[in-house]
């Protein structure tokens, strides 16, 4: 027998939807407003495209609805996004009567008829070739309504105004279709006094109008003689409903009348072909309206309303050709079914099925198929609508904020759409207020409705002082009166208005005010828990899953019925305790709850969770009436386990073949709505199972008690309850569509780590009014849809492209819940939550299947210590991460997020396809080498260094002492101790490293460290056993590597040096230091702190041993590069370094630090300092002294062995200068020198002359005259007057040069002064003021006259005493002392010469006598 005959169906609403943004056309055709002339009811119905001429169309389908002068469409596609897809057409005061679409090759065709008007609109269709250009990853595509507006919609040729002159008689009913060619369009509209058939041209827009009627009057006649007689018989038998039909090229119009008779007009002749009277048997029309329903061109339903009853009749149009080649049309019943006693809204008819929508008198809905089936017994099965949000779960327990449960509740992702919120805002306001709510996301409406209950709240307390508890009441109030309100527009915009089968999807529509839905259909729980009709035909389906055992089916079908039983007894309170319970995850807490509820104690002390006694003893009896229950129970824990945990489907090509859903057809339910049916299809399916789970554990704790809960039943279906649970939890946990905060840096951290393979991610960066939505919907739309359509192909015969929506729905649900199920081997949601980042939903799913879901447990608990990480809490990821290391080589999905682009990945990938795979011990310990780095990576991305010294001590622990991957952990100790600052167990980690390279690495990093943290008392202090020698190659390489302005590397090592004595390296590092701040540095004080270093350099040598007074110095700068010729083909150039070695000493050290310090005090009075660094010391000097630094000249000069007298020169021009020039400022070059031991001065001539007398003590040598004379001769030079100190000091020391000067730069008259004075000296008068050690006497040795001088000061005296006369008696005077000193000469020669011969004479006279 066929499923479809007893098997019940499910509504199932797309739920989330991005609010519907409509296109709004008006069509005005100028006639007079009718809308007050008639009462139109609302109509409805849909098309749906035809797939299979065009793959694109596949699961597409319009739907529409009517008001009185508006036709709302909505095209929706479940593969395909569909761009502008809503179209709201307004005829202008013109009540609509019919609608009717059709689909032609490229296009699709709108019939309209109002009451003054038909219109016929052409919207362009894309062809399937016209797509396959777009990008396969692209899933969205324009909607045929997308360029939809006034301008082409008013076009004359598209649109007929009926005849005004019937405005009398305003129509009622009307009927449209399209001819079989498309090439005319045909309208019936019916009077109440005729029915008109109007024909309009598609290509000219030409519109021709006949009126259908009987050719003469007899036939009318005989069948009404009173209505015939009196004119009235065409409006008694007034049309009710009509429908054409195209028959072998013809057009026909069949037409049901009010008393109940069906007759067959053709179009070409406007005849009666054929009739059917359906009175005969049944009697006159009932109460209700009798509708026609149009299957197919050849086959009709129609409702009949009788005075007692009513009933479906089915009509087939049979055309039979007679022997005379004539053709002749009749009507023949093929079904007539009897209607239940309810009130028809709606029907519609296929083959196989009638579906109607009923409604009783308290407007509730009723939906309900029968399966037309020669071979059954015909009987109606109900199909199971949405009920509203359950005002029953919204439970405010206490100390919880009335505004945060409600908004929860509220605001969950599809509870209520944003327009029944936004109408009960307008409502609880009771204000004219409005706002638009088109770019209003979920989020600004939920402020706009928090802060308007606040205000109502605020209202009512302004004028009283209340308590916390009054608060907390008057709060609930007022947010329950808003839920009233959503509550209310909700069941009034879900009001279904009509019912329409979409044939090529073999689906049911269900049109609502603001919405719509499908019917699918029921599983076989779902139909015994939800409509529990025909159960006992059930039997016979279930009897395949018992090895066609029938009885052991009616004992299944018997335990269904007291599941289903037991769910009625049941209160919500015991069904929201236990769901507290399951979420809590406290198994003893849950057994006790179990234990109450079963236990049938009438007490009132349980608070109502508890079942009655008389509810228990009679669900006891029952159960124990079933002959073979524990048989029944085994058999329903088979239909409720999902995977087969006898079969292991393999892992890999989970999304191998995702990629055929991905063409511009688009992914079979890609779309919104798609994603949405699939999502609420799942979450019906699991809260119907976890409803069954849990009344059976009840049943099996009535049964059985509590003594053997660890029977292997009670717990296989106590974790197929935690399972379904968890699909709940899954399809109703909310989630955001936006991107949370720290994402991309969560992102970028698996993914350094490799734990992110880059595939979809699950947030989009569209902008979306709904910004939320659960996590069920957020897995489809990212990955979850496109791995559950490759498991779909994977089934063998499956033709996906080729089975209907309700074919392939429950199969794609079915793998989907395969994905989902806690305790599947694959891997796809688990991996897919680990990307979402969101780390409160992955704990939350984590601590939900811990302690009862083995599979995958490692691999969850990985994922939780990871998102534990992530989130700040890494004390509780180590102890996650140490008690999954042994399941590397176990789990599938922990192997490959751990194990992934390894060497030994390729070797051990059969646990992948759940292979037994035994790893050698090798392979395990390199496994868990590569799990703690890949753990370890993941804390260094967190910073957590203490943590991984932690995680790196428990891998050496686990390591033997020889491994050779010891020294790398011992490393990772080192790093992250030093980035801890942990300074001397980094300096213990690295000595005990057994990698001597490692060792050396270490160390570099750890001076590396402490230098930049300025430890250098740290680096003063470590040992350094057997590695002092590489410290010092690692400072020394650092020191030269680091610029020389911020180098404090070189004073370390000087100290360093010094304080293990090696007074000599510590020379040598402070000369290197001064070295590179002349050759690299450009710093200001480059030059003061090289004099500092060479100072210290000279400091250090004067502590060595006389001996080793000495360092090298490398010649900076020459290279010299060698070329092997030898193999120019065969080798490359090799080039070395050449340095040659200049030995420096103690005195040229020395020197170069005098030259530092001239040009530190050069620096300080010109900018161009730099341009003199490789003068020479005199040149320097010089330079020094051109700036009035006579003493820094000199200090230089006295180091090295050049003349100093052009320093003395400058000097005494300074002077000369200074005292002439009275204004001149000469202080600036006074105090550039050295002026300590000078007393103080008023007058800066004074000082400078005091200043040159100094300079010229101190530097002039014993018995030389050569700075006096260079100093004389200047100011001589300069026409200036030689200081008095000056003269006599001069005069003392060699007063015949000062006399040859005076004389060279003619200064006669100071000259004559002086020749006179010296004479006089010689002569004995003051000799002790010049430089004669005695007198003229005649005991005294000759004296030199500078003879020649005088001789040419006479004559100067001479010339110039014609003029002058002073000259004239300088020059009386001076020949006086002349011949004064000459007579005197003379005289003392005779007296030489006698005492000569007399001392001659003596000496004989005692060489006679003695000898």
């Amino acid at each position: 027998m066929n499923t479809k005959a007893n098997m019940s169906y499910r509504e199932v609403i797309p739920k989330n939807i991005n609010p519907e943004e409509w296109i709004e056309v008006e069509i005005n055709t100028g006639t007079q407003s009718t809308l007050q002339d008639i009462k139109t009811f609302g109509k409805s119905g849909s098309y749906c495209y035809n797939f299979l001429a065009n793959g694109q169309n596949r699961n597409r389908f319009i739907y529409w609805r009517t008001y009185q002068d508006v036709v709302e469409l909505s095209e929706v596609s479940l593969d395909i996004s569909l761009l502008k897809n809503h179209l709201r057409l307004r005829f202008t005061d013109s009540a609509v009567l019919n609608v009717s679409l059709s689909e032609q090759a490229n296009t699709v065709t709108l019939l309209v008829v109002t009451v003054s008007s038909v219109h016929r609109i052409v919207f362009p269709l894309q062809s399937e070739a016209s797509t396959a250009c777009v990008a396969p990853a692209d899933s969205q595509r324009n909607s045929i309504f997308y360029d939809a507006n006034a301008n082409n919609l008013k076009d004359r040729s598209t649109f007929y105004v009926l005849d005004g002159t019937m405005a009398i008689s305003v129509p009622h009913l009307a009927a449209s279709d399209m001819s079989e060619n498309s090439q005319e369009a045909y309208f019936a509209v019916d009077y109440h006094s005729k029915l008109m058939l109007y024909i309009m041209n598609c290509r000219t827009g030409s519109t021709i109008s006949h009126e259908v009627k009987e050719s003469h009057l007899m036939p009318r006649f005989l069948t009404n003689l009173k209505g015939a007689l009196t004119g009235r018989g065409e409006h008694l038998e007034g049309a009710i409903s009509m429908a054409f039909s195209r028959i072998d090229g013809e057009m026909f119009l069949l037409v049901l009348y009010r008393n109940n008779e069906l007759r067959l007009w053709s179009v070409s002749t406007l005849q009666s072909v054929a009739s059917y009277s359906c009175t005969e048997s049944q009697g006159a029309q009932g109460p209700q309206n009798s509708l026609l329903r149009k299957i197919d061109d050849h086959n009709f339903c129609v409702f009949l309303s009788h005075e007692k009853d009513s009933e479906f009749v089915c009509f087939s149009i049979v055309c039979k050709l007679s022997d005379m080649n004539t053709k002749s049309v009749s009507l023949t019943v093929r079904h007539k079914v009897p209607a239940p006693q309810m009130d028809l809204a709606d029907f519609d008819a296929t083959f196989s099925h009638i579906w109607t929508l009923w409604s009783n008198a308290e407007g509730d809905f009723n939906v309900s198929a029968i399966f037309l089936d020669a071979d059954s017994s015909i009987k109606w099965v109900s199909a199971a609508l949405e009920p509203p949000p359950d005002r029953y779960c919204l439970t405010i327990e206490q100390g919880v904020d009335p505004r945060e449960a409600y908004c929860s509740y509220i605001f969950h992702p599809g509870r209520f759409d944003r327009n029944v919120i936004a109408k009960a805002l307008y409502m609880f306001r009771r204000v004219n207020m409005q706002f638009d709510i088109k770019q209003l996301t979920m989020g600004m409406l939920k402020e706009q409705v928090c802060q308007t209950v606040e205000d109502e709240i605020q209202n009512e307390l302004k004028d009283f002082v209340v308590s916390d508890d009054e608060y907390l009441e008057i709060a609930t109030r007022l947010w329950d009166r808003f839920y009233s309100c959503c509550e209310q527009y909700h069941i009034k915009f879900s009001e279904p208005t009509g019912l329409s089968v979409l044939g090529a999807m073999d689906a049911v529509c269900v049109i609502r005010r603001q919405s719509f839905a499908l019917l699918r259909p029921c599983e076989m729980l779902e139909h015994l828990m939800l409509v529990g009709e025909n159960t006992r035909d059930v039997a016979e389906f279930v009897a395949p899953y018992c090895r066609d055992d029938l009885v052991a089916a009616h004992g299944f079908i018997e335990l269904m019925e007291v599941v289903n039983q037991l769910e009625k007894f049941l209160s919500e309170d015991i069904k929201l305790e236990l769901d507290k319970k399951i979420y809590q995850r406290n198994d003893s807490v849950l057994t006790n709850l179990l234990v109450q509820i079963t236990k049938g104690d009438d007490n009132d002390d349980n608070n109502g969770i508890n079942l009655s006694t008389d509810c228990v003893e009679q669900i006891r009896k029952k159960l124990q009436s079933i002959n073979i229950v524990d048989a029944a129970i085994n058999m329903l824990l088979d239909l409720l386990a999902i995977v087969d945990e006898d079969a292991y489907p393999g892992s890999a090509g989970g999304q191998s073949k995702s990629t055929r859903f991905l063409q511009s057809t688009g992914a079979l339910f890609g779309s919104e709505y798609g994603i949405s049916i699939l999502a609420e299809t799942v979450k019906q399916m699991a809260l119907i199972r976890f409803a069954v789970c849990r009344n059976l554990l009840i049943l099996q704790y009535i049964l059985y008690g509590n003594v053997s809960k660890s029977d292997y039943t009670i717990m296989t279906n106590i974790n197929f309850l935690h399972s379904y649970y968890t699909l709940v939890w899954i399809s109703e946990t909310p989630i955001s569509l936006n991107t949370p905060v720290n994402f991309e840096v969560s992102i970028q951290r698996l993914t350094r780590a490799q734990l992110f393979s880059g595939y979809t991610r699950p947030y989009s960066s569209q902008i979306r009014l709904n910004n939320q939505t659960t996590l069920l919907c957020l897995f489809l739309q990212s990955k979850g849809l496109f791995s559950a359509l490759s498991m779909l192909l994977k089934e063998p015969n499956s033709l996906v492209d080729q089975l209907s929506m309700r074919q392939t729905l429950l199969q794609l649900v079915g793998c989907i819940n395969q994905m989902l199920w806690p305790e599947a081997w694959n891997d796809v949601f688990p991996e897919w939550l680990f990307g979402t980042c969101h780390h409160i939903i992955i704990q939350d799913y984590e601590r939900l299947l811990a302690g009862w879901c083995s599979e995958k447990a490692d691999s969850r608990s990985f994922m939780l210590a990871v998102s534990l990480l992530d989130s700040g809490e890494p004390q509780k990821a180590i102890h996650l991460f140490e008690q999954v290391q042994e399941s590397v080589l176990k789990e599938p999905l922990l192997f490959e997020q751990v194990l992934k682009n390894t060497p030994i990945y390729t070797k051990l990938a059969g646990i992948l396809s759940r292979q037994k795979v035994v790893p050698t011990k090798e392979e395990a310990k390199v496994a868990l080498v590569h799990y703690y780095l890949k753990v370890i990576q993941l804390f260094e991305q967190h910073s957590a260094f203490d943590y991984i010294i932690q995680l790196a001590h428990i891998a050496m622990n686990k390591l033997h002492v020889d491994d050779q991957q010891l020294p790398m952990f011992q490393s990772i100790v080192f790093n992250n101790h030093l980035q801890l600052g942990h300074y001397e167990e980094a300096y213990h980690a690295l000595v005990y490293n057994a990698d001597t390279s490692r060792r050396k690495d270490c160390l570099r990093q750890l001076v590396i460290m402490l230098f930049q943290c300025k430890r250098f008392d740290l680096l003063m202090q470590l040992p350094y056993n057997g590695l002092q020698e590489e410290f010092e190659n690692i400072v020394e390489s650092r020191a030269r590597s680091l610029s020389i302005d911020q180098n404090e590397v070189y004073n370390f090592l000087y100290a360093f040096h010094a304080n293990k004595g090696n007074m000599r390296k510590a020379a040598t590092v402070m000369y290197e230091q001064a070295m590179r701040l002349q050759v690299d540095s450009d710093a200001p004080d480059a030059l003061q702190k090289r004099c500092s270093s060479l100072l210290v350099c000279i400091n250090c040598l004067y502590l060595v041993d006389n001996r080793y007074r000495w360092i090298a110095k490398p010649t900076i700068g020459d290279e010299k590069v060698a070329t092997d010729q030898a193999n120019n083909e065969q080798r490359s150039l090799e080039a070395y370094k050449t340095h040659e070695v200049v030995v420096l000493e103690l005195t040229d050290i020395r020197r170069e630090l005098l030259h530092a310090e001239a040009l530190r005090e050069l620096a300080h009075h010109r900018k161009d300092v730099a341009a003199y660094e490789m003068a020479g010391a005199e040149e320097l000097s010089y330079l020094l002294a051109t700036c009035g630094l006579y003493t820094a000249a000199l200090k230089l000069a006295r180091g090295h062995a050049f003349s100093v007298l052009p320093i003395f020169e400058s000097l005494a021009a300074a002077c000369v200068s200074t005292t002439e020039d009275k204004t001149k400022d000469a202080w600036a070059w006074l105090q550039n020198n050295d002026l300590a031991d000078l007393a103080h001065r008023n007058s800066a001539a004074d000082m400078a002359w005091s200043l040159l007398q100094k300079l010229v003590v101190d530097n002039e040598l014993n018995e030389s005259t050569s700075i006096r004379k260079c100093v004389v001769n200047r100011i001589l030079t300069l026409n200036a007057f030689v200081p008095q100190w000056l003269y006599d000091s001069y005069k003392l020391a060699n007063s015949r040069e000062l006399l040859h000067l005076l004389v060279k730069h003619n200064r006669l008259l100071d000259a004559a002064d002086l020749a006179c004075e010296m004479i006089g000296g010689m002569l004995g008068a003051g000799s002790e003021y010049f430089d004669f050690k005695h007198s003229v006497n005649v005991t005294n040795p000759q004296l030199a006259f500078p003879i020649n001088t005088i001789d040419l000061l006479l004559h100067g005296l001479q010339v110039n005493g014609s003029k002058h006369i002073e000259y004239e008696m300088a020059h009386n005077k001076l020949e006086e002392e002349v011949a004064r000193y000459i007579e005197t000469v003379k005289r003392t020669t005779d007296d030489k010469m006698k005492l000569a011969i007399l001392t001659d004479r003596e000496n004989r006279q005692q060489q006679q006598i003695f000898g």
